[in-house]
């Protein structure tokens, strides 16, 4: 498998999506949640999804034509969450390390439920709160430790990420705790299942089949996927120390509707 294909990530979700009973067609509406430079998108439309459209809060996105632009939206409105399409809009919204950046999750959840069409499927991967590095400050157990102490002294002991090189400690430290507080949010599982059953009538965890895909090129799924079957209780600390997976299914029937 070339390094091409393992970044794809359609793979990945479809085989998640059809281990839970889940099949979409590539005339699927779907939408890219958070979707950064548009990698993701992009991967839709190469595989041949033409259905696809990414979104994000602001424009980061690398087009490779202009053309491509009626495939992205953004909220252009600072801080908000808003999607600016209309209710039951999307069969499908996904997205990739994104949730750890969602501030104010239950808003963006309920606008997620209310752009997907009854019936429709939500799928999200994101580090998990205790993941012994973060994965963006490199701090170990940044997701759960974020005090002025504690990056102080890995800061102290050299632990920089690719932008903070050339920044002294009490840079690396400000930076951080501004990041922690403005650009990550680690819930812990019980908040984030709350979350997620608050808007939809099916939510699960759904770590199994991703490691089962991810196998394929990960060696942390490779080593981690046997274990979950033969070692009682590894499944729920790989979710605590690495990464979550939520699979997410809206209700055919509306909340309120009377039946006749």
């Amino acid at each position: 498998m070339s390094l091409d294909e393992k970044q794809k990530i359609v793979g990945l979700n479809n085989h998640i999506l059809k281990t839970h009973g889940i099949v979409f067609d590539k005339d699927a509406a779907i939408l890219d949640f958070g979707c950064g430079s548009g990698r993701h998108t992009y991967e839709y439309l190469d595989a041949g999804y033409r259905g696809v459209v990414g979104f994000d809060m602001k424009d980061y996105v690398a087009l490779r034509d202009e053309a491509d632009r009626r495939h992205f939206c953004f909220s252009g409105s600072g801080a908000s969450y808003r999607i600016p399409y209309p209710d039951d809009s999307f069969d499908f919204v996904a997205s990739t390390s994104v949730f750890e950046h969602v501030i104010d999750q239950p808003t963006a959840i309920a606008e997620i439920a209310r752009v997907l069409k009854p019936g429709g499927a939500t799928l999200h991967v994101f580090p998990s709160r205790w993941r012994p590095v973060e994965p963006h400050i490199f701090v170990p157990f940044g997701g759960a430790i974020q005090t002025r102490r504690w990056f102080s002294f890995w800061a102290r002991a050299g632990v920089r990420n690719g932008f903070q090189r050339n920044m002294s400690v009490e840079e690396i430290v400000e930076r951080n705790l501004i990041y922690s507080e403005r650009g990550l949010c680690y819930p812990d599982r019980d908040t984030i299942e709350g979350y997620w059953r608050n808007d939809f009538g099916s939510v699960a965890f759904a770590e199994p089949s991703f490691l089962e895909w991810t196998r394929r090129y990960s060696s942390v799924s490779r080593l981690a996927f046997p274990l979950v079957e033969a070692v009682p209780g590894f499944l729920q600390l790989y979710r605590f120390f690495h990464t979550r997976v939520v699979l997410a299914t809206k209700p055919i029937a509306r909340r309120g509707a009377s039946s006749s």
